[in-house]
Formats: structure tokens, sequence, C-alpha cells
């Protein structure tokens, strides 16, 4: 996917539980007080409304202006980082027999960025 982007984890806030991964373009800022759309940016037609949902911003800065800025953690800090983030997964999602399929999609704007590329390629 084109250009640089921001990356979301969508958290149901009643349940805790992460319903989709959200790929934006940097710029984009999600506002938590209005509804979500997330679709589907392969089936487009399948779409979802949420509310009630928290969007934590999952990359962290590495470098800036040429500066590491990054403090690496430690293994303990890594490793409760990741147990967090897997139980915010449905068990659906997680089991090893026909798991249900994690949701990773487009903001619109990053979805018509990426199609008008592929639309316009090869055209002069």
């Amino acid at each position: 996917n084109p250009h640089f982007k921001k990356v979301y984890r969508i958290i149901d806030n009643e349940t805790g539980v992460a319903i989709a991964d959200l790929l934006t373009v940097y710029d984009e800022v999600i506002d938590e007080s209005k509804p979500l759309e997330l679709f589907d940016p392969v089936e487009t037609w399948k779409k979802k409304i949420v509310t009630n949902y928290t969007a934590r911003e999952l990359l962290v800065p590495i470098f800036k202006d040429g500066e590491c800025v990054y403090k690496k953690p430690h293994i303990t800090e890594i490793q409760s980082y990741c147990r967090d983030e897997v139980a915010t997964l449905w068990e659906e999602v997680k089991r090893f027999e026909n798991p249900h399929r994690y949701y990773v999609d487009l903001s619109r704007k990053l979805w018509d960025i990426k199609h008008s590329l592929l639309e316009n390629r090869g055209k002069k």
C-alpha cells in the first residue's frame, strides 16, 4: 500500500476486544467521538460502522531528524506487551483449527490513493 501510514488498532470499548487494525495516511486523525466506517479493501461492499471504540496508534517513532529516538524496552516489557495484545483478540482468531480472519482495513483516503494509482498505471 502506498504512502506514509499510521496503523491503528480499533478496540470495542464494551468488550475490550480488537475489532480490526486500520491503515491510514499519516496525516489522518481518527475522531473517536464519531462513528468509524471500516470496509474490506478488496471486497469494498463489506462495510461496518463502529461506535464506542478506542483507536490506539500502534507505530512508534524510531528515528526523527536522522537521530534514533527509540528506547528499546526490556525483554520482559516486550513479552508483557505481546501478551496484552494477543489478549485483545477474539478466541476465534487465536485458534489453530479453522481460525477466523483478523481484519486489517484501509481508510477511505488511503484506499482512494491506492485505487487511483492502480487505475492510472501505464497511462501517460
